[in-house]
Parts: C-alpha cells; sequence; structure tokens
C-alpha cells in the first residue's frame, strides 16, 4: 500500500520533474552533443558504478563521463560525494548540466577527473579544517561540492582563478577527441 501510494503521489504532482528525470535529461543532452559531433556514445544506464557515458571519439579516443545534472538556471555549483575525491583517470571525465529550466538551451563544462577529484579532496579539507559558524569545528559530511561560480566563503576554498579555469571547460568537447 505505502508503494501504491508513493506513486499516486508522483504521477499527483506532475508540475515537478522528478530528480532521475533530471539525470538522464543531462546524460541524453551529453550524449546527443556527442553524437552530433561524430562520437560514438553509449549511456550506461545505470550498469557502471562511476560512469554514465561510454564514448569514443572519432580520432579513436575513449572515454568514461560521469553526468552531474541541475535543473535551475540560477545554479552555481554541482554537488558531489566523498567517492569523488578518488579514481582519477586520464580517460575520465566529468560533465556538469545546468539545464537552465527548459527555458534556454543547456549550459555545459567538461572537466577531466585528474583536475575534478583533487579539487574535491583540497577544498573539502580546507572547508573541514576551517571553523563554522559560532567557532565552531565543521562536523563529517560526505558532500562535496564543485562551483560554477565562487561565491561568499567559497574562496576560501577553492583556487583564485577557479572561475577562468572554468570558462576553458565549457562547453569544450574538444578535449574528448
Amino acid at each position: 500500500m505505502k508503494i501504491l501510494k508513493t506513486c499516486i503521489n508522483r504521477f499527483m504532482n506532475k508540475n515537478k520533474t522528478q530528480k532521475q528525470n533530471i539525470g538522464n535529461a543531462g546524460e541524453y543532452y551529453i550524449a546527443s552533443r556527442l553524437s552530433s559531433n561524430n562520437f560514438i556514445a553509449t549511456i550506461t544506464l545505470g550498469r557502471t558504478e562511476k560512469y554514465d557515458i561510454l564514448a569514443l571519439s572519432p580520432s579513436g579516443r575513449f572515454s568514461k563521463i560521469s553526468v552531474k545534472t541541475k535543473q535551475l538556471e540560477s545554479t552555481n555549483d554541482f554537488i558531489l560525494s566523498g567517492k569523488d575525491e578518488k579514481g582519477q583517470l586520464k580517460d575520465f571525465y566529468y560533465a556538469f548540466v545546468r539545464l537552465n529550466e527548459f527555458r534556454k538551451n543547456p549550459d555545459f563544462w567538461i572537466i577531466p577527473s585528474d583536475i575534478v577529484c583533487p579539487l574535491l579532496k583540497e577544498s573539502h579539507n580546507k572547508w573541514k579544517n576551517a571553523r563554522g559558524k559560532n567557532n565552531k569545528k565543521h562536523g563529517i559530511s560526505n558532500v562535496r561540492r564543485l562551483p560554477i561560480k565562487l561565491k561568499g566563503g567559497d574562496k576560501l576554498y577553492y583556487p583564485k582563478n577557479w572561475e577562468i579555469k572554468m570558462k576553458k571547460y565549457y562547453k569544450n568537447l574538444s578535449q574528448l577527441i
């Protein structure tokens, strides 16, 4: 009965896009962009632990891509986890997709894992060692953030030139060729 109520509640709230569908939209969007650039792109449909898309470039270069998607146009950061601090590989990339509430074309950033993984670890360590509200130590958290734009306290935890670097990765599929 509880499962039935959950299903009914999901279908009754038609105005809210489901989280899984937002993720799927980001994966299909990146796969379509790759395909339009003559890549062979396969969505893994959750069959691999860390990768959402496997891609073969026109030059024969193989890439694994993890896609993180947000729906809101106002999104300035993406949420990851502690497991994303590890596993950087030369052929592994993250695609961060902002769907812009489907009002205009999505924005996306393709960033190598050898940039993302160490950045997450370093920024989290800085955060963990900094004092929080009321000068108290931060607690244990598995949440990691990757900002597109630095705001407020972010500047303490991320490189000063981070926003400039992000411009390099904006809609940059050429690094996968």
